[in-house]
């Protein structure tokens, strides 16, 4: 079994050098996003209404009575995370 391995590393190590200087095509999805600085804002603003709705809600869960009020404080901060995620999904 070992002998089977040698052989295979030492096929690996004859290899010329030039087969890792394959150029790759470019890729448009690997460019670089050109981000501006109002959408920037706008996305920084709706992750801190989101943690701010969450963490409220969270906080109504759990210390009071008003279960129904926590839930729709979820759903508010989930509406600003899910427009916050499509917005960086379309880059808009």
């Amino acid at each position: 079994m070992s002998n089977n391995l040698d052989e295979m590393v030492k096929a690996n190590e004859s290899q010329p050098a030039e087969f890792d200087n394959i150029p790759h095509p470019k890729r448009h999805n690997l460019e670089p996003f050109i981000d501006t600085g109002k959408r920037r804002r706008l996305r920084q603003w709706m992750s801190i209404l989101f943690i701010v709705f969450g963490i409220a809600g969270l906080l109504l869960y759990l210390y009071s009575e008003e279960k129904e009020a926590a839930k729709w404080t979820l759903l508010v901060a989930l509406v600003f995370k899910f427009v916050e995620v499509v917005m960086r999904l379309l880059k808009m």
